[in-house]
């Protein structure tokens, strides 16, 4: 599936590059996506935590926090090696081609909170929605960046891809 031996010159500052680019994606996501959310949607979204106890954490600790940092980080990992495996097949300049590759995750996020939705009241079922909204706003957005920082950081040197030389080789399964 992933060739991560690194037999080959290189693919461990490939794979620095890489989690270099997914920490700045989590950075943009916060310090752009961040503000967005709170103006947007956080108050609505979370005025009926309080509500149900029951349900939602309203005690979020450190912890807590630390935790959370760490699956956003896996989850725009995800997403981006998405790209890093899928780019060289879709047609179209970087932005495009992310924002493809990040819209359908993005889809992919919202059908499974539509899933668990489903199994709650309509308050709750409340939570669920913003939460698409949310992926509705993050997902173009961090799509975006990974459009415009993927072939500067990735790129070795080699001049970035256009959209005609974009697909003259398949998918890049190695770092």
């Amino acid at each position: 599936f992933v060739n991560l031996r690194f037999n080959k010159p290189g693919q461990v500052v490939k794979v620095l590059r890489f989690l270099f680019l997914v920490f700045l994606l989590n950075i943009i996501r916060y310090v752009v996506g961040g503000p967005l959310e709170a103006w947007i949607l956080m108050e609505p979204m979370h005025a009926m935590m309080p509500k149900y106890p029951e349900v939602f954490d309203t005690q979020f600790s450190n912890i807590d926090f630390a935790i959370s940092l760490g699956y956003n980080f896996m989850f725009w990992l995800v997403a981006a090696w998405m790209y890093h495996l899928a780019h060289s097949a879709i047609k179209g300049h970087h932005v495009v081609k992310s924002l493809k590759i990040f819209g359908l995750m993005g889809l992919f996020f919202i059908s499974v909170a539509a899933v668990y939705m489903n199994h709650y009241t309509a308050e709750i079922k409340t939570f669920y929605l913003y939460s698409m909204l949310d992926a509705v706003i993050l997902f173009p957005l961090v799509g975006l960046a990974n459009g415009l920082l993927y072939p500067r950081i990735m790129t070795d040197g080699e001049a970035v891809e256009t959209v005609d030389s974009a697909n003259k080789h398949g998918p890049s399964d190695e770092f």
